[in-house]
């Protein structure tokens, strides 16, 4: 689902699919591992025929939260208020490929009749996630990215729980996945860049995290 402000802007999109898809795309996504980048060219694809899909590695923060604030300061993140955070974790991100590379992977499909190329993106130093744990009677993490497409895959009896909720006035999805409740959904920061913050916990019902985003400030 294309997610948009209330201007009618585009901010990202959330696509929440079912984890027995027989799509080749889905298939590939399902097999990624942290860390792992991969460029996708399907000949025969309905819609975009080269896509770029990652799954980032959580890697530790050693330099505290407000450092790690100042290395966020272009993006100007919401985070919750009043609540002492346990540990820090980040993702770093990848290369995009060249235009020459992208041509490349079709010219490969037709000269060897091959549907599908995929080649490994090369990782970078480029920070696009955070992934912050806090404390409390009851512990919750918070994941912002400054990357707003998200594919999420679900049991069938998942995706039929899922509620379409508003949440600081934008479209948000609550969720079960493996157990842990969780919060998605897609804002711009004040610096005007559009993020995806997800919140989640064990169990964690919907008004609870609803409240923590509410209180949510930079």
């Amino acid at each position: 689902m294309d997610i948009k402000n209330q201007n009618g802007d585009f901010l990202g999109k959330i696509q929440i699919e079912s984890l027995d898809s027989e799509d080749g795309m889905d298939q590939i996504i399902g097999n990624l591992r942290p860390g792992d980048g991969k460029a996708i060219y399907i000949a025969d694809a309905k819609e975009n025929s080269f896509t770029q899909q990652t799954n980032y590695a959580a890697v530790e923060w050693e330099n505290g939260l407000e450092q790690l604030k100042e290395n966020l300061t272009s993006w100007k993140p919401r985070f919750p208020a009043q609540v002492e955070h346990n540990s820090i974790q980040v993702y770093y991100g990848f290369d995009n490929l060249t235009p020459d590379e992208i041509e490349a992977m079709a010219e490969e499909s037709k000269m060897t009749g091959k549907n599908v190329i995929v080649r490994d993106l090369k990782p970078n130093n480029k920070l696009v996630g955070v992934s912050i744990t806090y404390g409390g009677e009851k512990s919750f993490t918070l994941r912002i990215f400054g990357t707003t497409k998200s594919r999420i895959g679900l049991s069938e009896s998942e995706l039929a729980q899922v509620r379409t909720l508003h949440v600081r006035g934008v479209e948000a999805f609550y969720f079960t996945n493996h157990g842990t409740d969780r919060l998605i959904w897609i804002e711009e920061g004040s610096s005007g860049k559009a993020l995806q913050y997800e919140l989640f916990g064990k169990p964690m019902p919907a008004d609870i995290l609803i409240n923590i985003a509410e209180s949510m400030t930079t």
